[in-house]
């Protein structure tokens, strides 16, 4: 019998017919070579400590932690494309899930059977590129909760798109696994679109003590744009998205403890675009004098994180895009601390900040 996924069952074809498998007969423990089975048996509790050790530290009641799981571009670079993890009153909260996210997560040692939503800030491919994944490896790991998935105008084609390109591996894994392990209510995910948000923030979500709010950002032509701002005991994280300058973006960081936020230096963009032309491709030149168009540059991002009071300011999404750590300090963290008092960090995947709640 066929999963029914309920948010785009209308669009799914029936699940193709599937092979007879007879049940897996139990290892016979006993027979493995001690050696290979210690081995084992060493790797896989350590692993398991692992998780537990970090499911510990990412749900202390103490703290909001952040960790950037992804902090690239579309950009080739070592690094996976856009995604945030916020964890604040025991609540596993994602900001995108670009192209190589869920492996960067799962490398992190995050709990993805405790993932409890998704929130997209706009569908450029770096942004939702491994939502797919995100859903389908968060139920395989033993999610045992639906998974609504928030975003703007268009956000059900979205999650329809990738349910309906995973629904044949739902089908197989929970055929050959069973109901116990994969309960089929819990395949695929749910669109939970957001409507007109205003640039003051509208709540779209609220859980144990938990506010995220959804702002309009300005990142045209791309519309809609969102950024974030979650909200725990007093404090604030706020997820810019991709944005140029605007004055959504600063109100709703006012006061915040973390700004995430997505930057670019123009004048290395422009030194690109030049480049580009006085070698004949003109084909990138275009694409990186767009660029500049809709991004936020260092100098006003310092600005507008001073002006707002923003505690700790955390740069992702770095346009242009390198793993190089002396070019990221100069052409990023250098220009930005000359104007911004607060912490600054730029981060990397797998960077963690933390912020105390008692």
């Amino acid at each position: 019998m066929g999963i029914s996924l309920s948010s785009c069952e209308s669009s799914l074809e029936p699940p193709l017919p599937l092979g007879r498998l007879e049940p897996a007969p139990a290892a016979q423990c006993a027979d493995v070579p001690a050696p290979i089975l210690a081995a084992v048996q060493a790797q896989v509790q350590a692993a398991q400590d692992a998780g537990d050790a970090a499911e510990a530290e990412l749900f202390s009641p103490d703290v909001i932690t952040v960790v950037t799981c992804g902090t690239g571009t579309p950009l080739a670079a070592g690094r996976a494309q856009s995604c945030t993890a916020v964890f604040a009153s025991g609540l596993f909260l994602l900001f995108d899930a670009g192209d190589g996210a869920e492996r960067s997560m799962e490398r992190l040692n995050l709990p993805m059977d405790a993932l409890e939503a998704v929130f997209l800030t706009h569908y450029h491919s770096d942004h939702i590129a491994d939502l797919g994944e995100v859903i389908d490896r968060s139920w395989l790991l033993g999610r045992k909760r639906p998974l609504p998935i928030y975003g703007g105008e268009g956000l059900s084609r979205v999650v329809d798109g990738f349910t309906h390109a995973y629904a044949l591996d739902y089908n197989y894994r929970h055929a050959h696994h069973g109901e116990e392990v994969l309960p089929s209510e819990f395949a695929g995910a749910e669109a939970r679109p957001v409507a007109n948000p205003s640039a003051e923030g509208t709540i779209v979500y609220e859980k144990d003590g938990v506010t995220v709010m959804a702002f309009v950002v300005n990142h045209d032509p791309v519309v809609p744009a969102f950024g974030y701002r979650v909200e725990y005991a007093g404090k604030s994280i706020v997820i810019s998205g991709d944005t140029k300058d605007t004055p959504s973006l600063a109100a709703m960081s006012e006061g915040a403890d973390v700004l995430v936020s997505e930057v670019m230096n123009r004048t290395f963009v422009e030194a690109i675009e030049c480049a580009s032309d006085e070698i004949g491709n003109t084909s990138n030149a275009k694409i990186v004098r767009d660029i500049r168009q809709y991004h936020i540059d260092v100098d006003e991002l310092a600005q507008l994180a001073e002006e707002a009071a923003v505690q700790t300011l955390v740069l992702t999404h770095l346009v242009p895009t390198t793993d190089d750590e002396a070019l990221v300090d100069t052409i990023f963290t250098a220009p930005v601390e000359a104007l911004f008092s607060g912490e600054v960090i730029a981060a990397t995947d797998g960077t963690k900040v933390t912020v105390p709640v008692n």
